[in-house]
Formats: structure tokens, C-alpha cells, sequence
């Protein structure tokens, strides 16, 4: 498919698009259906839902429940696609849910696959697809049929690969990628990544931010937070907050940490979030071998929507020891907080923070380059004010979800156009 390559140059530059098509000024609908049938991602697929439909677009959301929090998309006020087959959810035993949820995810796709021959959509815009990440292609092959059908397909990629094993089914990655009518990344490092690791052309991809998530929190003080949390300490606070899998980097974390308390400095860190059962458990096993259960708090946990902008406001200084990564919707919500940072030294943290100014810096795995920035913050609260002024002054500067919505509705009138030019 030719597609974005033969738009004029203005067109290939999603930063600075039209606001929206001729088509759509004029009142139509585009139907648009958002597919994430495992609901990886539901905080952002609600929020980029509700953006898009508040700019006019009949879009269906297609996700499941969060297995954490079924009533989320309720309390979020947006209904998911009600065709979808949806019991694994309900099941507390980890195994058999994640068993349960992959068969009805394989019907799922299959009853939509026939679901779109007999009704299509305008636009199919996925933005996960799980199976991937274990090699199997079938969700390729729905896209092609997608295409067959004469839709346009969108992807977004939150992560250019697999987080804690880049190299595993890369190739695969390069097909779907590849398959794409247009793909949707959040940052410059995620861009390079795709055109110099496997071969998209430039003209293929939109760079379009990722919003900030839970941003409507009512602002309290840090002691009124953690005194709603159940947190007694009075010493500065480090939070490590988000899904915790492999390249996050909590043992890296763990270790700086211990070598910061070896130093006598006052400080309590508290790591949030939950994960993979296993690595949850080695967590508490380093931190309870390392004789640091006094100074720092494992809330190993799965936290609802509503106590998420309370660890925020209770933190004094955020880290993050990240390996990998391409996007962070924990560094994009924190920065509406107003917290010193201290950040590996990937690509995205270095787009959106300064060093020095807002942020700390080290390489990952240096223990005590790590050890000595959060030191640093600890020890001096006129440098964590400054730079928490600093990071509020930038998070005023974060794109709204009202123009990521515009942008990615001039994604999808551009991929339609093309498609249908070759039609």
C-alpha cells in the first residue's frame, strides 16, 4: 500500500495536520472502532475514547473489563463493546483466568473478523495485541482481512518490542508493523526505532503524544495524602509507582536504595504496583534479605483508579530505574504533581525532563550513580522544590488529550483517503 507516503509532506507531519478533514467538519461520523480485546491498557483507552468522541467521532470501544476493576469503564463513564465475550475476567485464580481470557479472546476476534464483513467500521485503530509477545500471527491475519475488506488499519506502539526481552519475535513485531496502514508512536526514540530497526518508512509513522492519565485528581498536601494511605513517615518521600514487570527495574532500585540507607540518610521508599506473582515475590525477598523493611514500603498491590493520584501527592521525589522502554504513562501522570525526578537515561525521559533543571539522570544499573542523585534529593528539600516547580511549569506545557485527539482523527482521515484512492 502506498498510503501516507504519497500525502503531501504537511500531511506526513502529524504534528501540524489540518484539525480535521472536510468530511468531518461537515458533521459526519467516522466509525471508529478502538481494539484492545485483552484491555491491556484501559486507563488510556478510555481517556483516548472519550477524547475522541467529544470531538464528534462515533467510536466503539473494543476491550473487555480490567480484570482488576470491572466496574472501571462504568466508572469511567464509557461502555465497552457488548458483543464481547467477557467471564475469564471474573476468575480469581490466575492461571485459569489468563487460560479463560485467551480462548475468548481467540472467539472474540473471530466473531469480529465475521462482524466487519457484515458491518465495517471506518477505521480499526488497534492498540495492543497480546499474542505477539508469544509468537503466534493470527491477530496479523486479521488485520489483512481487515484490509482485504478495504479498512484501514492503525496501530498504535506503546512499545516498539517486547520491554523485558527486545529481541524475542522481533520479526514478528516487523510484520505486523509492516501490515499497518499507519503507525501511531509517542516520541522521537520510538520513531528511530521503527525506521532504523525495521525498515517502516518515515512517511508511515505519526508522532502523537500520550496524554496524561489520572490528571483530574483534587490536589491535596503530601501529609494529607499518606495520612489517607495509612503512610506515618515524616521523612522525605521516594515513590517507584506502575506496573512492575522486569525492565522496570525494581532490584537495581532496591540496591541504590540500600546503599542510600547505609549512609544514614533519612527517607522512606515506597515501591506501588503490581505484576507477575513471581516477581512480586523476589522483590519482597531482596527487600527482606537485605534488611530494609524499615525503610521502605512495599504496596504490592493492585491500587483502584481512585487512590492512584494519592501515592503522587504523598511522594516527595518519583524514580524511575527503568531498563527499557519507549513510552511511560507513570512519568507522563507524575508530571502533573510537581515531584523531583530522578530517571535512567532512556530517550522518552530525556525528551520530556531536563537534567539539572527538573530531573536527575543516571545510567542504569549504576548503583551508585543512582544511590548518590536520590542522596542529593534527599538531602537538600530546596533542590526537590525547585525542581518540583519545574516539572509543574512543563506538565502545563503537555499536549491535551483534545489536540492527541485531533491528531489522531487526521491519521485517520489520511489512511482513509489513501485506502480509497487505491480502491
Amino acid at each position: 500500500m502506498a498510503a501516507i507516503s504519497s500525502l503531501p509532506e504537511t500531511e506526513q507531519d502529524s504534528t501540524h495536520g489540518n484539525d480535521q478533514s472536510a468530511s468531518l467538519k461537515s458533521g459526519a461520523r467516522t466509525r471508529v472502532y478502538l481494539m484492545d480485546l485483552w484491555s491491556f491498557i484501559p486507563y488510556y483507552m478510555a481517556r483516548l475514547y472519550r477524547a475522541l468522541c467529544e470531538k464528534g467521532i462515533g467510536a466503539k470501544l473494543g476491550v473487555v473489563r480490567y480484570h482488576l476493576q470491572r466496574n472501571y469503564f462504568r466508572q469511567a463513564d464509557v461502555s465497552p463493546d457488548a458483543w464481547l465475550l467477557d467471564f475469564g475476567g471474573e476468575l480469581r485464580n490466575p492461571l485459569l483466568r489468563r487460560i479463560v481470557k485467551s480462548i475468548e479472546y481467540l472467539i472474540n476476534i473471530s466473531l469480529l473478523a465475521f462482524r466487519i464483513l457484515i458491518s465495517p467500521p471506518a477505521v480499526i485503530h488497534v492498540e495492543y495485541l497480546p499474542f505477539i509477545d508469544h509468537g503466534f500471527a493470527f491477530e496479523i491475519w486479521f488485520m489483512k482481512w481487515a484490509q482485504h475488506l478495504g479498512i484501514p488499519v492503525v496501530y498504535t506502539v506503546h512499545n516498539v518490542t517486547y520491554q523485558d526481552a527486545p529481541e524475542r519475535h522481533k520479526p514478528l513485531y516487523g510484520r505486523a508493523y509492516r501490515t499497518a496502514d499507519a503507525l501511531i508512536c509517542h516520541d522521537e526514540q520510538a520513531r528511530a526505532q521503527l525506521i532504523g530497526d525495521f525498515g517502516i518508512t518515515p512517511a508511515k509513522i505519526w508522532l502523537i503524544p500520550h496524554g496524561p492519565l489520572f490528571e483530574d485528581g483534587k490536589s491535596i498536601s503530601p501529609a494529607e495524602a499518606r495520612a489517607r494511605l495509612g503512610l506515618a513517615t515524616k521523612e522525605p518521600l521516594v515513590l517507584c509507582f506502575g506496573v512492575i514487570s522486569e525492565y522496570k527495574g525494581i532490584p537495581f532500585l532496591l540496591d541504590a536504595w540500600k546503599r542510600v540507607i547505609k549512609e544514614g540518610l533519612a527517607g522512606r521508599l515506597l515501591v506501588a504496583g503490581t505484576g507477575d506473582p513471581h516477581l512480586l515475590s523476589s522483590i519482597r525477598d531482596k527487600v527482606s534479605k537485605g534488611g530494609l523493611e524499615a525503610s521502605v514500603t512495599l504496596h504490592l498491590d493492585f491500587i483502584p483508579v481512585e487512590q492512584l493520584p494519592l501515592f503522587y501527592q504523598a511522594a516527595d521525589i518519583l524514580v524511575f530505574p527503568y531498563s527499557a522502554g519507549t513510552t511511560s504513562g507513570a512519568l507522563l501522570t507524575g508530571l502533573n504533581y510537581g515531584k523531583a525526578i530522578v530517571a535512567t537515561k532512556l530517550a522518552f525521559f530525556r525528551e520530556h525532563l531536563t537534567e539539572g533543571e527538573d530531573a536527575l539522570f543516571v545510567e542504569y544499573g549504576d548503583i551508585d550513580g543512582m544511590s548518590l542523585a536520590l542522596a542529593s534529593l534527599l538531602e537538600d528539600p530546596k533542590m526537590r522544590e525547585r525542581f518540583g516547580r519545574s516539572v509543574a511549569e512543563r506538565s502545563t506545557r503537555l499536549t491535551s488529550w483534545s489536540n492527541i485527539a485531533r491528531l489522531t482523527i487526521h491519521c485517520y482521515e489520511c489512511v482513509k483517503r489513501c485506502r480509497s484512492a487505491e480502491s
